[in-house]
């Protein structure tokens, strides 16, 4: 009898057991399809975003901007070639020259920016220490007063009609296709080059027009040298479009935003993305509809043709 008892408590407590699994199921399910659920809605109003009349908005906080920046990988970061000599540029000028004279385009380009590094070095013992007693009131003085005469003893012995011709060796290089040197022209002013080559006593037409041949040529290089790569390049022309500087009203805050895009697209640079992406930020809700499909037409070609090219020359350089 008891033996029975025994096999008919067991046999209950296997069913309650059996049937309890159906009884908790339905509550583990309905957690989970709540869980699925939430990414479903987050991709939905991602897609919403992306497909609206005008490109969305970015967020240009300095948290959301560092998260969502992504580089591509892509592009291949050149250095340009080391420039500074060993010792005085005496002792390496005639060698450049030669080289120069001979085609080579790093000659050039080395020999533009040492001769205009020397451009800027005191010419002789007087014009040292003239230019020394006025550093002497530098807040910064110690560190002035210890370049200039390093730059001095640097350039010794370069006379002056030799520093003046940086720029022909410049637009040479330049010519030939050297994004190092295309890029030397961001901080090249009109004034600068009038004045570095005996140009600023021309008659007024004269003088105009080699000063809007140069503004020319300028854009032109800095273009090239952007299609390449170039971060100091893009900002240049944008900071010219964005003030307006360079090209006609209509034009120019499209070429900007576009350049600014450009900016942020290539760059590994976080300080850099995010101050042009706050530029970006701005100009967008200035566009027509009809100026931001150009914009995006420009951005599409122009950051084919960099990725052609398959370079990067870093503003840090």
């Amino acid at each position: 009898m008891r033996s029975w008892l025994s096999l008919i408590l067991i046999f209950i407590f296997l069913s309650v057991g059996y049937y309890s699994r159906f009884l908790i199921q339905p509550s583990v399910s309905s957690s989970a399809l709540k869980v699925t659920s939430e990414p479903e809605s987050i991709n939905a109003k991602a897609t919403n975003l992306i497909t609206a009349d005008k490109l969305p908005q970015q967020d240009v906080s300095s948290h959301a901007i560092n998260d969502l920046h992504v580089s591509s990988g892509q592009l291949e970061t050149v250095i340009p070639v080391r420039w500074k000599q060993t010792g005085q540029f005496k002792a390496h000028f005639s060698r450049l020259k030669n080289m120069a004279d001979q085609g080579d385009i790093d000659a050039k380009y080395i020999l533009a920016k040492n001769l205009r590094y020397c451009f800027f070095a005191p010419i002789d013992d007087s014009a040292l220490q003239a230019k020394l007693e006025t550093q002497a009131s530098y807040s910064d003085a110690s560190e002035a007063i210890d370049n200039t005469l390093a730059q001095f003893d640097y350039c010794e012995a370069i006379n002056q009609d030799q520093r003046r011709q940086f720029y022909f060796y410049l637009e040479d290089a330049a010519k030939q296709g050297s994004v190092a040197a295309q890029q030397m022209f961001t901080g090249l002013t009109a004034k600068f080059y009038m004045q570095s080559q005996g140009l600023d006593d021309l008659p007024r037409d004269e003088f105009i027009r080699l000063r809007d041949k140069f503004n020319q040529q300028k854009v032109s290089y800095l273009e090239q040298a952007s299609k390449h790569g170039s971060e100091k390049a893009l900002i240049k022309l944008s900071d010219l479009y964005r003030s307006q500087q360079i090209g006609d009203n209509s034009l120019s805050l499209v070429k900007s935003y576009t350049l600014d895009r450009l900016i942020m697209e290539i760059t590994n640079n976080n300080e850099l993305y995010n101050r042009y992406a706050w530029f970006e930020q701005r100009q967008y809700s200035q566009l027509s509809e009809e100026e931001l499909i150009e914009a995006n037409s420009m951005f599409d070609d122009w950051l084919a043709e960099i990725h052609k090219n398959g370079t990067l020359y870093t503003n840090e350089q």
